[in-house]
């Protein structure tokens, strides 16, 4: 991953264990005890906490997400991950991206967004084969540790694309909104 798939997408400030030459400029988080912290090593330590990167590299992801024009198999790998699996009200999930028609509202996308669907059950339909979701979505992701908060959303279609990357675990609610806002404005 480090030597072949994350230089052909242009992430060079990117890292699943950030060398020492990049430690000044790997943030801490800060608790809710307003305490300083790190992901905490432990069992699924790299499978929870996985890629560490920065604003201009994740900026860059997105930017391949939408308009990738290198290596053939990345281009079929990113495709790949824009495709339907299951569907769950409004949002339908891929490997990884989970996405919305487009164009969404601020409440659909907290819906999707929210505890209720990110932990308790909930019907899913599952479609027969990788559905092709096309261009006119809003694809996003949300994600969070203890001292650290992030959300990532693009819409292909438009050529717009937002990610929000805090030192501190803001609420998932929040940053929706706020992304929403954005997003909404970049549209018009």
């Amino acid at each position: 991953m480090s030597q072949t798939l994350l230089p052909k997408l242009g992430l060079h400030h990117t890292y699943i264990q950030v060398p020492e030459s990049a430690m000044a400029n790997y943030a801490y988080g800060y608790s809710k005890e307003d305490k300083p912290v790190r992901v905490n090593p432990g069992v699924l330590a790299a499978e929870a906490y996985g890629i560490k990167t920065g604003s201009a590299d994740l900026l860059a992801f997105v930017q391949a997400n939408m308009r990738y024009q290198g290596d053939s198999e990345v281009k079929q790998a990113i495709e790949l991950t824009h495709q339907g699996f299951f569907s769950v009200g409004g949002m339908t999930q891929g490997l990884g991206w989970e996405s919305y028609a487009y164009p969404v509202t601020e409440q659909t996308l907290l819906t999707g967004n929210s505890p209720a669907v990110s932990f308790k059950a909930n019907p899913v339909a599952g479609f027969a084969s990788p559905k092709e979701m096309g261009v006119q979505r809003l694809y996003n992701k949300t994600g969070s540790t203890n001292g650290f908060g992030a959300y990532v959303a693009f819409v292909p279609a438009k050529g717009i694309g937002i990610v929000m990357l805090a030192n501190r675990n803001y609420p998932i609610e929040a940053r929706v909104r706020a992304a929403h806002h954005i997003l909404s404005q970049l549209a018009d």
